[in-house]
């Protein structure tokens, strides 16, 4: 997979992986701007756990997902019986990480986070105990938490009051293409456009990477945007 743009983010996440302590990376952002794209790409030679938030799942829907997820990431010794509840959940994927070997940085990437949040359902007491029991004492571990709902992210996890409380190590907020960036994907994808015309999709279309993603190689401006 070929990252455009993102030089900077991608030196914050890099510069993790050689960190010497336990990290917990905040990613968040409006949907279709890339964040799972991102993290998928920068650390796929690290990640050895990956789920996301089922949208409006109930809790034994969004538990289910979360061991389903942990049945393709571990090895058959590790597999366990579904979680009743998110502590659960947690202490069987703390042990997994726990007994995983090596010398390099793995990754844990829960994605879609608000989503697992369904109410009065223990998520972030949860989380914050995986964190302090077992993320605190691996120094090799790397936890990223991305959603897309920015308030909740903020309020919840970059700004957590509770068993969080200032647990984040590193943040990004991760913006749109700028206009630099919007051409060089563009070319990247073998589209050719006059800077008078480029300006004109990118103030129509905006600068998410989904949306550009859709235009046509040989189609005018004005036919991309109608289409």
């Amino acid at each position: 997979m070929t990252l455009i743009g993102r030089s900077e983010e991608v030196k914050i996440m890099q510069g993790l992986l050689e960190s010497t302590t336990p990290e917990m990376l905040a990613i968040y952002g409006r949907r279709r701007v890339g964040k799972t794209y991102l993290i998928q790409t920068v650390y796929k030679d690290q990640m050895v756990f990956e789920c996301s938030g089922l949208q409006e799942g109930t809790l034994d829907m969004q538990l289910k997902n979360f061991w389903l997820a942990f049945m393709r990431s571990a090895s058959p010794e590790h597999y366990m019986l579904t979680p009743s509840n998110w502590l659960e959940a947690f202490e069987m994927l703390g042990r997994y990480q726990h007994e995983i070997r090596g010398y390099k940085k793995k990754v844990i990437f829960l994605d879609e986070l608000p989503w697992f949040d369904t109410p009065r359902s223990g998520f972030m007491a949860a989380l914050a105990n995986f964190w302090n029991v077992w993320g605190m004492k691996n120094p090799k571990l790397i936890l990223v938490l991305c959603g897309s709902a920015a308030s909740w992210m903020i309020s919840h996890i970059i700004h957590n009051r509770g068993g969080l409380h200032n647990r984040v190590t590193q943040k990004i907020r991760l913006l749109p293409f700028n206009l630099k960036e919007t051409k060089h994907y563009l070319l990247h994808r073998h589209i050719v456009l006059q800077d008078y015309d480029l300006i004109q999709l990118y103030m129509a279309i905006g600068e998410v990477p989904y949306y550009l993603h859709l235009v046509q190689p040989g189609k005018s401006v004005a036919q991309i945007i109608q289409m």
